[in-house]
């Protein structure tokens, strides 16, 4: 019963000013049995959400290097132990998220992560994206506007493992 990590919730767990608190939380539920999915692309999306807050000046480089290092170990160490799958972005993916792009204005990043969220058949989108369009084969979380996240969560991860 996996459940689509968009990537703000590895921003959110990485970046030291954001809602940490609810993103690791997310992390924390995640087991072999309850796998969170995510695409390649998180990892550079990562980058460049960093390399950002660098350009802002809201973060120092040697910390945004330390931050990009404990995702990349932590990422690779939750791949090896089941509790997350890295799907790679194919071609597929990438003309698969035209409608998406076309027809609900979504940005490209966002229409590849939607895409691979359904071809994967996940139970939730999980993101902390405000604007992110919803979209109907699957229910999109965000974990501070929905007032039962964590019952939802607690209950799919239930499911699961029973």
């Amino acid at each position: 019963m996996p459940i689509y990590l968009d990537t703000n919730v590895f921003y959110n767990a990485y970046y030291p000013i954001e809602d940490t608190i609810s993103a690791d939380w997310i992390l924390k539920q995640l087991s072999p049995d309850f796998t969170g999915i995510t695409s390649e692309w998180t990892i550079a999306e990562m980058f460049r959400g960093l390399k950002k807050q660098v350009n802002l000046k809201r973060l120092e480089n040697p910390d945004a290097q330390v931050a990009i290092d404990l995702f990349l170990s932590e990422i690779g160490e939750f791949a090896q132990k089941k509790k997350i799958i890295l799907i790679p972005v194919k071609m597929v993916n990438i003309m698969s998220s035209r409608p998406l792009i076309l027809n609900n204005n979504l940005y490209a990043a966002d229409a590849i992560h939607a895409v691979t969220a359904i071809q994967e058949k996940v139970n939730a989108f999980i993101t902390f994206d405000k604007d992110f369009k919803r979209f109907s084969e699957i229910p999109v979380l965000n974990p501070k506007k929905e007032l039962n996240f964590r019952d939802f969560i607690i209950d799919l991860k239930d499911k699961a493992e029973s």
